[in-house]
């Protein structure tokens, strides 16, 4: 008798064991495939996760703890405790001039030196710097109008408001940020926004410059660091580094919602 041909033994039906041994092979591939997708699944969930984390953590012992100096700024003559209140608004301005200082020299980097990468810092930076300065202006007239006494004016308070250099620079910065978060929508290149992003950067910083050194009508020159009691200076500055730090936690926080947005 001869030997089957391969091609006959390859058409030869399968007994019971071949197909059981199949059917376990299958079954093991499916179930490594399915852990496989599982711990990739849950790897990038950790992932996010910590991306999430580290801001949050960071603005909470930021804001806790320039909340809790606010608490201790010493009271002065004439507001009492009610100055905490405008020196958290000082802080924070503080603050928002290290957040555009550093979005200008980056988004300048960016540009320059064709860092695609960046491009992210750029935009963290840019929504963290208006968002936080549009909320501290709104805080800052706010504060203005528990504590500037308008009793003797003829007029009413928003036209004392307006009169004030550091009012309209803080307006003046709050109507251009919103411009430069409109720019995307009508420019595509990422080299063009980070252009307008740096030059809005250094720009702000030269209009509060200009406004600190115009006068003022209402706006003392300088109240906090021309104090004479140095736990006044000292609170404030802590104050500030709190909220610096704070700030920082929001610009991280914000890339981690772009990246998040871009995968």
């Amino acid at each position: 008798m001869t030997e089957p041909s391969p091609k006959m033994k390859s058409e030869a039906p399968r007994g019971k064991s071949d197909t059981a041994t199949i059917a376990k092979t299958e079954s093991a591939n499916l179930n490594t495939s399915d852990t496989s997708e599982s711990t990739t699944t849950s790897g990038t969930a950790l992932r996010q996760t910590a991306d999430w984390k580290l801001p949050v953590i960071v603005i909470v012992l930021g804001l806790v703890s320039g909340l809790v100096m606010t608490m201790q700024f010493p009271p002065v003559i004439g507001l009492g405790t009610l100055v905490r209140l405008p020196a958290f608004h000082g802080a924070l301005t503080w603050a928002n001039f290290i957040i555009f200082g550093v979005m200008g020299m980056v988004a300048f980097y960016a540009f320059f030196a064709h860092k695609a990468h960046l491009y992210s810092w750029v935009k963290a930076l840019r929504f963290s710097a208006i968002g936080l300065w549009i909320f501290n202006f709104a805080l800052g007239l706010f504060a203005s109008s528990l504590t500037w006494n308008f009793e003797a004016g003829s007029q009413p308070a928003i036209f004392y408001f307006l009169q004030e250099p550091r009012v309209q620079m803080q307006f003046l910065v709050s109507m251009m940020g919103l411009v430069i978060l409109v720019l995307p929508l009508i420019f595509i290149k990422w080299r063009t926004l980070s252009l307008f992003d740096g030059i809005y950067g250094f720009l702000t910083l030269i209009l509060a410059y200009i406004a600190a050194n115009a006068g003022s009508s209402l706006h003392p020159p300088s109240p906090v660091m021309n104090a004479e009691e140095s736990i006044i200076r000292f609170t404030f500055l802590t104050m500030a580094l709190s909220l610096i730090i704070m700030s920082s936690g929001v610009v991280m926080l914000v890339r981690s919602c772009i990246l998040a947005k871009m995968k």
